[in-house]
């Protein structure tokens, strides 16, 4: 038996952060001249998770989808590069290249405005239940 270093190049570079219905996140681009629109599932400054069950066909590991729309509710809509990394049905996961600064700051203030609602609500919640 072999003791082979453990491979963790699949690992994620970024944080990545489940985003709710509450607050909807949609990558805008086009394949084909087809506008899509998928809802993101899990969104980090490095990349995201998205659904594509209804055009899962035309995505392949490594197209470059941009650039695309990440619409922030909110906060902004930068333009990334979205690289297929990896598909499994009906689950696409991207890589965002080439993306700068400014627009990793807009993702990462979209994350923490979204998180401090949560707690604001979870807060409120709990005090709530004390008054009850």
């Amino acid at each position: 038996m072999k003791n082979e270093a453990p491979d963790y190049s699949k690992q994620r570079s970024a944080f990545r952060w489940h985003v709710g219905a509450a607050e909807p996140v949609y990558l805008l681009f086009s394949i084909d001249t087809e506008n899509i629109d998928p809802i993101v599932d899990e969104l980090g400054a490095g990349g995201a998770r998205f659904y594509a069950s209804n055009h899962y066909q035309n995505f392949y590991k490594g197209q470059v989808l941009g650039p695309a729309v990440l619409v922030l509710p909110d906060v902004g809509m930068p333009v990334v590069y979205p690289v297929v990394k990896w598909m499994s049905y009906p689950t696409i996961g991207v890589e965002f290249a080439e993306l700068d600064y400014s627009d990793r700051e807009m993702i990462f203030q979209f994350m923490f405005r979204t998180e401090r609602k949560i707690v604001q609500i979870e807060k409120n919640k709990s005090v709530d239940d004390r008054i009850e």
